[in-house]
């Protein structure tokens, strides 16, 4: 949910009477408040989640090709850096098939 709540709170800089009264409904634990904005701003919300989860993993995908053939010897944490970044893959994958 907090992510969700950023990345309104960001899309709603256009709008800055809908990014107070969010932000008051947020500070004030108006949970329908929000829901009312989160259920108007959901296509945004929703793309904007996608592409953030998008651009990531194509870097992500960028860093691990950069990897390979470096010498163990200079570079002694790239496997534990690689196996880190093949956890978050995996978690914005399972984040990509829920969207």
């Amino acid at each position: 949910q907090e992510v969700w709540d950023v990345l309104l709170y960001q899309i709603l800089e256009s709008n800055r009477d809908d990014q107070q009264a969010f932000y008051e409904a947020h500070m004030n634990g108006d949970y329908d408040t929000k829901q009312f904005f989160h259920e108007q701003y959901y296509s945004e919300t929703s793309a904007a989640l996608q592409n953030h989860v998008d651009t990531f993993l194509n870097r992500l995908e960028g860093l691990s090709k950069n990897a390979v053939g470096r010498d163990l010897n200079v570079h002694p944490r790239l496997p534990l850096i690689l196996r880190h970044n093949d956890f978050v893959k995996d978690t914005f994958l399972a984040v990509r098939a829920q969207l």
